[in-house]
């Protein structure tokens, strides 16, 4: 598995490449930002910037803003230590356990105490999926998982399957400012049809449509039972219900990236808010995507079951906005005021 791991990245087999591609991308951006704050806009590479206003400069590369020291980098990547310091604090992550291919026995232990699945990732500085395998069950899914998860640390963090979508809630210097969602597709009851008539009725629809359908799989009986249901319940009129939190057209449940598609910065309370805002106070970090996972974004985590799962810094903006119909994500033109009102004067330079 590591050698044909080494050989897909040396021929690029995975395409798991998320920012290089996107360069035209974030360097158009900036260049509109920086027109619209009346600033000076100037290439120094094909994936490095500097945008200066009033005497004050700050550089960019490519996604990646001058926010946050080495020592806080290096920290977000530590999952199991940020997932010890928020617990510490009274906020909600997932219960785990870490350990390497030579004590797998553990890992059997942990998935005998959450059956309805668990998930393995590697534990260290990594991202985009990587390594990640999602509704483990059997005995011999937590081997192959923590073998994969291995070929990236020999450290393997494993936690049990939350229930929810997976929500980014941007925070800017200490405040909230955007939040994206992974939207799973919805369907509503009609008090005659089961879920399994109603997800058949649904393909049918994709399928002269030319669009994926919704296969049932582990992710698609794992939603439905944190929300009471099964392929046999007959939902009541109108009740909307998400079939899916990850509607992978090859079925796969291994390094899968989370692609957000919808925002919803007015659904989160001020409870989840804060709960990110403190996630980003620990870290002590400036500039941060909190990763939750939750099934009801107006309560509390600890009321609804949800987590901060991860902390990722130097976030990734192109998230935050859709390219097809806003010309940047706001929330970029905030964090280039912030920078360029904390940067030193150019002209002393």
């Amino acid at each position: 598995m590591r050698l044909q791991k080494m050989w897909a990245g040396w021929r690029n087999a995975s395409k798991k490449v998320y920012f290089y591609h996107r360069t035209s991308e974030y360097r158009k951006m900036w260049q509109l930002i920086a027109e619209k704050q009346g600033a000076r806009f100037a290439v120094l590479d094909d994936d490095i910037w500097e945008i200066e206003l009033n005497g004050r400069r700050t550089r960019i590369f490519n996604h990646q803003l001058e926010f946050d020291n080495p020592v806080t980098l290096g920290m977000a990547g530590k999952k199991p230590l940020i997932h010890r310091l928020l617990r510490e604090k009274g906020i909600s992550v997932p219960e785990h356990i870490v350990f390497n291919l030579l004590e797998l026995n553990k890992g059997y232990e942990f998935l005998s105490k959450y059956t309805k699945g668990c998930v393995i990732k590697p534990a260290n500085n990594t991202h985009a999926g990587d390594g990640v395998t999602t509704h483990i069950q059997t005995k011999k899914e937590v081997r192959k998982a923590a073998i994969l998860a291995s070929l990236y640390c020999p450290d393997i963090l494993m936690e049990p399957q939350i229930a929810g979508e997976c929500y980014r809630l941007l925070v800017l210097g200490g405040r909230m400012v955007h939040a994206v969602r992974r939207s799973g597709p919805r369907l509503r009851g009609d008090n005659l049809s089961t879920v399994i008539e109603l997800i058949n009725a649904e393909n049918s629809r994709l399928r002269r449509e030319g669009k994926d359908i919704l296969k049932i799989d582990r992710d698609c009986l794992f939603t439905l039972d944190w929300q009471g249901l099964s392929l046999n319940s007959i939902p009541e009129k109108e009740r909307a219900f998400i079939v899916k939190t990850v509607n992978d057209p090859f079925g796969r449940n291994t390094e899968l990236r989370t692609v957000y598609n919808e925002t919803v910065t007015h659904l989160i309370c001020d409870s989840v808010r804060k709960s990110a805002e403190d996630a980003a106070r620990i870290l002590k970090s400036d500039f941060v995507g909190v990763d939750l996972i939750m099934s009801d974004p107006s309560a509390p985590l600890n009321e609804s079951g949800g987590v901060i799962n991860e902390v990722n810094t130097t976030p990734a903006l192109h998230h935050h906005y859709d390219i097809n119909v806003e010309r940047f994500p706001e929330p970029a033109v905030e964090a280039l005021s912030l920078l360029l009102n904390r940067a030193q004067s150019s002209l002393n330079l």
